[in-house]
């Protein structure tokens, strides 16, 4: 069963792929992210990164609708969205699949210099393609950093990505990662 600081912070992630804002997630709610996350990388390998993106997404997709839509009408709401992380939460192998590979498929896309660390500024624009407030956005990357050294690499994100879903510690610099929850 997921808990209260959980249950909030999927509320947060739901409304970030919420492209439109409509309440429900379509699929082109995840067509949108995919371009949104796409445009972090220029030129030549900005449309090999919209491919893989968009082609997990799709993917991400189909999964969320054969395990969620109860009604099977190609809208996912909020509780049907719950519904399907806790079953993603409590099986370690879709975790694996889902999340864990789509965090290091958007490693490279946030790595916009493509030197295996995501900078305070790489961070500050991904989280402007979710309408996070710049004045948010700097903070939370300071909070994320724990050591300090002005950098995340692929590792730090990893864990960061475990706890947003696994810590049910409210002041917890995870939970933060995409700005209030």
């Amino acid at each position: 069963m997921l808990t209260d600081i959980q249950i909030r912070k999927l509320t947060k992630l739901f409304r970030l792929y919420d492209t439109n804002n409509d309440g429900v997630l379509v699929h082109q709610d995840f067509i949108e992210l995919a371009t949104r996350l796409a445009s972090l990388r220029q030129g030549l390998r900005a449309s090999h990164h919209h491919e893989q993106i968009l082609a997990h997404l799709q993917q991400d997709w189909v999964c969320l609708c054969e395990a969620a839509d109860q009604n099977c009408d190609a809208r996912i709401t909020l509780g049907e969205w719950l519904a399907y992380y806790e079953q993603i939460l409590n099986d370690i192998k879709q975790y694996a699949s889902r999340v864990i590979a789509l965090v290091r498929l958007l490693f490279d896309t946030f790595d916009q210099d493509g030197d295996g660390k995501i900078t305070e500024q790489e961070w500050i624009s991904l989280l402007l393609l979710f309408n996070v407030l710049p004045i948010y956005a700097s903070s939370i990357f300071l909070n994320l950093d724990i050591n300090q050294d002005g950098v995340l690499n692929q590792d730090e994100i990893l864990t960061l990505i475990h706890d947003f879903f696994y810590i049910n510690e409210p002041s917890a610099p995870a939970n933060f990662m995409f700005g209030p929850y």
